[in-house]
């Protein structure tokens, strides 16, 4: 085991050293807009992922706040960002193994720092995708490595946003548990994931939407009851949809699943997730056109492929514009998006006016 971390401690050191002595990132012909935005936003967050290149001709900069960026950020996004006053955010996956050991985790802290002073961006997003069992030696160890590596953040990066992504429910409903608490107090936000909501039915096996409505306000709810600041809360919703291989389907719009193993009955695995842009084009070719499932309260559709049957479940800017009520009703601190490409980046008119609703569903009336 010596010898792995030895290299991997040897790899960061070269690569935090190519970084640092690199040429400046910043190539902004606005030299001011180099500079980190340390500023508190006051209005509510509009928390955004840019995990693509190139797809970012739809975004309506006037509703952002927070852009999710990785490593290889287009440096005119930056500019256009800043220029807006938008705050950029690295992401940064954790990994329990490298965080037990003090000395790699020492390293993972200056690294990713330096990383956020080189880029001049304005905040960390944390991702950890491991699971952790709830009361377990790794549970409470995690919140200790939480509240320190907050704590190196905001003594080195002062005025640094930091956001941690979390489940859409603070139950553990796939042992993906930390000590969200306490966890809270250490943060700025907290992104839920309110998508990708494993439907745990069970009689049959059917397609369900990933982000139902009422899942989703439950859970929410959860992380308030817990003790949870509201305005600490972003609400992600998905700009995607999941395509299921039906068996059969029925008149009231249930399609029965095909092909699932039993690990994964009945969860949103089993289906191939597409982005919004490719759910408007397919819909055109549907056998349904747009129907309402007023249960999960999301549209769906279905299609046929050869002779075998489909159903599309997604989200739209009806059933967007009902989830964003929530930011009024509960006190939320913002809604966010996975993911902006999502959408048809295109300039046709079709294009824009579908970008511009979803856009507008983010908006609470």
């Amino acid at each position: 085991m010596r010898w792995r971390l030895e290299s991997v401690l040897a790899l960061v050191i070269n690569t935090l050293q190519n970084i640092v002595t690199g040429s400046e990132f910043c190539q902004c012909a606005n030299q001011t807009l180099c500079k980190p935005i340390t500023s508190s936003h006051v209005q509510v967050e509009l928390f955004t992922f840019h995990l693509n290149k190139n797809d970012w001709a739809q975004y309506h900069w006037s509703k952002i706040t927070t852009i999710v960026v990785t490593d290889e950020m287009e440096d005119e996004l930056y500019c256009i960002a800043h220029s807006h006053n938008i705050r950029l955010a690295l992401r940064a996956e954790i990994e329990f193994a490298h965080l037990t050991d003090k000395t790699m985790r020492g390293f993972w802290m200056e690294f990713t720092v330096e990383l956020v002073r080189a880029y001049n961006v304005d905040g960390i997003n944390m991702d950890f995708v491991e699971k952790l069992k709830r009361g377990s030696q790794s549970y409470h160890q995690f919140t200790r490595i939480m509240i320190e590596i907050t704590s190196y953040f905001r003594n080195e990066l002062p005025g640094c946003q930091i956001s941690f992504n979390v489940p859409w429910s603070p139950n553990c409903k796939n042992e993906k548990c930390f000590d969200f608490l306490a966890i809270s107090y250490a943060l700025d936000l907290f992104f839920v994931e309110s998508f990708n909501i494993r439907n745990d039915m069970r009689e049959g096996c059917v397609a369900t939407s990933s982000s139902p409505y009422h899942r989703v306000l439950r859970g929410i709810a959860d992380y308030i009851k817990l003790g949870v600041d509201s305005r600490k809360l972003v609400m992600g919703v998905p700009w995607y949809g999941h395509d299921y291989t039906c068996k059969r389907f029925f008149e009231d719009g249930m399609c029965e699943l095909e092909n699932t193993s039993q690990k994964d009955r009945c969860s949103y695995p089993v289906a191939k997730r597409i982005p919004y842009k490719e759910i408007v084009q397919r819909l055109l070719r549907s056998l349904t056109g747009r129907l309402w499932n007023d249960d999960q309260k999301v549209p769906y559709f279905f299609y046929l492929d050869g002779k075998t049957y489909h159903q599309v479940l997604y989200d739209d800017p009806e059933s967007i514009s009902m989830k964003s009520t929530f930011l009024k009703r509960l006190k939320l601190g913002g809604i966010g998006v996975m993911n902006l490409s999502d959408v048809d980046p295109s300039r046709t008119a079709r294009a824009t006016l579908q970008a511009a609703e979803m856009w507008n569903a983010l908006c609470p009336p």
